[in-house]
């Protein structure tokens, strides 16, 4: 619902400011202050800068993000052409704005004076030459001495600090972030000069502010700098307008793909139609840019690449190149548990994996974790259960062998299967915000493989059906190939397996689904796995109220400890009272979200009536049993609810899931706390039964 937000002060200064403050506008939510120091880095002129800090650093440090300017442009040119700070305000970043070069009577030029060097031509380098080198020390001015006044003076994360810039601050952006490997947390660019050493502005500027040795050059190119790139695994994202006058001749963004390709560098470069070299191309995705820096620098993962824009197939493949197997095109015999018909005990058998078909891929699978959903299926609820079948679908493994056509993936790859699929060109795929790709849907119904209609799994000769399109249950496995994500080679697969379903899913529910806002209130049914990693999404999303509800007074506390404000058992309230009323009492009105965990169509309609009329929406996850329908009154409708459902939380697979990955292995997500049991795989009937006793959150099989 719409809400009044009071205007705040903004967040107080540090007792001793190390810039002087020349002026300041109230701007959305927030104030853009501009300050002016002395620098000794660029020695000794006064240099300006421009910072929009969001209402909400007033109770919190927030992130940053540096903003680069291209020539002739001062700190100016953004704050009043790029249309920034609304979006700024809402994502909760701070934004920093330097000026592009030293400037002052002292501050030497060459005659006559040109745009493309010299005063607002600073190129973001550390100048050598002797007429140069006292004033022209952008780098160091925007790494070291500007940077160490932001993170003294203004209330930012020190480690949560992004990098962006337009044509030569997006040269600036991407050839600090190379250099400092690790320090900038996300990166992105707007037409940047990404070859300098190549094009007339470098071949112009390099020489005067570094000499002749082109050599010394390299150190200042994009393109140079990613063939020698050697720290953690990075992502870029560049626009590009195709109808920018500079992009033959300055620019030349075909070079950056092609380094980044064969470094295997992830790379979005977008190039956008018709747009040109102007504020009026940055004010078009400077809110894209800044919802992708606000994902990468807190977790709250709401940006995906545009469909088409696929990676490079280099990226997370084995730098030495792809060897291949000796099994390649042989079918092979390992260990898998075989669900031979519904509401028996798995059995562990000895099948056949035949190989990868046109379009398909063979996994090795490392470590799979059991779902309710696995369960659900062998209990015979799944409408779409088949028997005999290998079930699972929250694993992780190495490619084994490709069949023909496949390009994005290569033996040794790792790799996370998944239930939804990805092809980036159907009309799901292509919609913003819809993960149902149709691509293979119609065959992952039935069991089997889009190839041919048949299974690649047999056993004493007859056919086992596959399970949701990755039946994970068996050491080796035959996907189709929009059906698997890639990830980088340092995540630990026994525990980036949960990644294929359900924790991802619940997070995705409240982030992609709900969309829930800050200072929300919501209600969670049913604190299992996704419950608790629903509770994690809301906590990120900075929701004020989080209601979690169970039977279990075990999982209520394991709530409080994800976050939980509050916590109902039903079995505890008084006769006659019931969650839904508790939850309305406890809200005034219901609270603005609520989220079905549980599978119960009783309880989804209990989520449904608590959420608040006019604007309550609630959010069903877990999935009923074949036959079952949900009702309530169209009153509950009428007076303005909604009702929605979420499949694989919104994620589109394959490009998101990767991102989900990297914002775990940097800390921002959970994922080793969800993990209650390790066992090998030969004990999965056992694990089945601490599933169903509730005695785990997660159980991982290690084959």
């Amino acid at each position: 619902p719409p809400r009044v937000r009071p205007c705040r002060p903004p967040h107080p200064p540090s007792a001793k400011m190390s810039a002087k403050e020349i002026s300041s506008v109230r701007c959305f939510d927030g104030n853009l202050k501009r300050f002016e120091h002395v620098s000794p880095t660029l020695g000794g002129v006064t240099m300006k800068f421009a910072v929009y800090t969001p209402d909400a650093a007033a109770t919190a440090k927030l992130p940053v993000v540096f903003w680069l300017s291209g020539l002739t442009c001062t700190d100016e040119n953004f704050s009043q052409k790029a249309g920034a700070f609304e979006a700024a305000s809402q994502l909760r970043l701070v934004l920093v704005m330097p000026d592009t070069s030293p400037r002052g009577d002292d501050v030497p030029d060459e005659e006559p004076k040109t745009y493309d060097f010299g005063a607002g031509a600073g190129f973001y380098l550390n100048a050598t030459t002797d007429k140069y080198k006292k004033h022209y020390n952008m780098y160091d001015y925007v790494t070291k001495e500007l940077r160490d006044i932001i993170l003294k003076d203004f209330p930012v994360l020190p480690d949560k600090v992004g990098i962006t810039g337009h044509s030569m601050g997006g040269h600036g952006a991407l050839t600090i972030a190379l250099k400092n490997p690790g320090l900038y947390k996300s990166v992105s660019a707007f037409a940047p000069i990404v070859n300098p050493t190549k094009v007339p502005w470098g071949q112009k500027a390099l020489p005067l502010y570094l000499g002749d040795d082109k050599e010394t050059w390299k150190a200042y190119d994009t393109v140079e700098l990613v063939k020698k790139y050697e720290g953690p695994p990075q992502r870029f994202l560049v626009d590009q307008g195709s109808a920018d006058n500079f992009l033959s001749e300055q620019l030349k963004p075909e070079t950056l793909e092609k380094a980044c390709a064969e470094k295997g560098i992830m790379l979005t470069l977008r190039m956008r139609e018709g747009h040109d070299h102007s504020y009026f191309f940055i004010s078009t995705y400077i809110k894209d840019h800044l919802q992708y820096h606000a994902s990468q620098l807190t977790g709250l993962l709401r940006w995906c690449p545009d469909a088409g824009t696929a990676p490079s197939p280099s990226v997370y493949s084995d730098p030495a190149g792809a060897g291949t197997s000796d099994t390649a095109g042989k079918e092979i015999e390992c260990l898998a548990a075989v669900a031979f018909e519904p509401k028996k005990p798995l059995a562990l058998v000895k099948v056949m994996v035949g190989p990868p078909q046109k379009g398909e891929v063979r996994i090795k699978h490392h470590s799979v974790a059991l779902c309710h959903t696995d369960a659900y299926t062998l209990d015979g609820l799944d409408p779409e259960g088949l028997f005999p079948c290998i079930l699972g679908h929250e694993a992780s493994g190495v490619v084994e062998s490709v069949g023909e056509g496949v390009t994005e993936f290569a033996p040794g790859d790792h790799v996370i299967p998944c239930y939804q699929a990805y092809c980036g060109g159907c009309k799901f795929c292509m919609r913003p915000d819809i993960n149902l790709c149709t691509s293979v849907r119609a065959f992952t119904g039935k069991g089997v493989m889009a190839g041919d209609g048949k299974p690649r799994f047999t056993h004493e000769g007859k056919p086992i059906y596959h399970f949701m399109g990755t039946s994970s249950f068996s050491e080796y496995g035959v996907v189709h190939m929009q059906s698997i994500a890639k990830i980088r080679r340092d995540a630990p697969l026994d525990k980036v397996c949960l990644l294929g379903c359900g924790i991802s899913t619940g997070w995705g529910a409240v982030w992609n689904t709900a969309k829930v806002e800050r200072g929300a209130t919501a209600a969670v049914f049913g604190i299992g796995a996704v419950g608790l990693s629903v509770i994690e999404g809301l906590v990120k999303a900075g929701a004020s109220k989080i209601i979690a509800v169970d039977l279990l007074p075990a999982k209520l506390e394991l709530a409080k400890k994800w976050g939980a404000t509050d916590v109902i058992n039903p079995k505890e309230l008084p006769e006659g009272k019931t969650a839904t009323s508790e939850i309305v009492g406890m809200t005034e009105f219901g609270v603005d979200y609520s989220f079905d965990c549980t599978g119960s169509v009783q309880v989804m309609r209990s989520a449904l009536e608590c959420s608040a009329r006019g604007w309550g929406v609630s959010i069903v996850i877990g999935v009923a049993a074949a036959g079952q329908e949900i009702s309530t009154r169209p009153f509950q409708l009428v007076t303005g609810r909604t009702w929605k459902g979420t499949a694989f939380g919104g994620w589109k697979s394959k490009p998101q899931v990767p991102m989900l990955v990297d914002l775990y292995m940097c800390g921002e997500l959970k994922i080793d706390e969800y993990i209650t049991h390790n066992m090998e795989f030969s004990q999965i009937n056992e694990a089945f039964d601490l599933l169903h006793k509730g005695e785990c959150l997660r159980c991982v099989l290690k084959f």
